[in-house]
């Protein structure tokens, strides 16, 4: 839309339920709190990323999603294991490393009706590079060098 105000693929809202189900259930017995509060960052994370989904193969991407949650790489790795085992999460997109949780973008359907713009669809998934994320990432932008002079 020229010169009108950008399209908002964005939430600052998202519903917290008061009761919980089996998803909460597995993870607070797998994980703790860690298993909890993990869940509802990455539903936040979720709700202010822009069309609603995480691409994990990008590292600097994952590399907040590490210290937004304050987990370990392989804590992270296996909880999002098990919610696309759990169905919460496509287990095809989570296949491609990228997070995708129909069931939240479903809940935003009244938000942007509001809009007058549409849900923000489902990704596909041969658009995305996979990375191995059990592998160490490079987050050195700044290369050594010492040996250069400045001046």
């Amino acid at each position: 839309m020229p010169g009108g105000r950008p399209i908002k693929r964005v939430v600052d809202y998202f519903p917290h339920d008061t009761k919980h189900g089996q998803t909460l259930f597995i993870l607070e017995q797998k994980w703790g709190n860690n298993g909890y509060t993990f869940w509802y960052k990455l539903l936040e994370l979720l709700g202010r990323t822009d069309g609603h989904y995480y691409d994990c193969n990008n590292p600097p991407a994952w590399e907040y999603l590490i210290a937004y949650t304050h987990l370990d790489a392989a804590t992270i790795q296996s909880i999002l294991d098990t919610l696309a085992v759990l169905g919460k999460i496509d287990t095809e997109l989570w296949k491609c490393k990228v997070i995708w949780y129909q069931r939240l973008v479903d809940r935003l359907t009244e938000v942007y009706a509001r809009r007058k713009v549409p849900l923000p669809t489902r990704p596909t998934p041969g658009s995305f590079v996979v990375n191995s994320l059990n592998k160490s990432v490079n987050v050195n932008i700044n290369p050594d060098n010492s040996n250069i002079n400045h001046q």
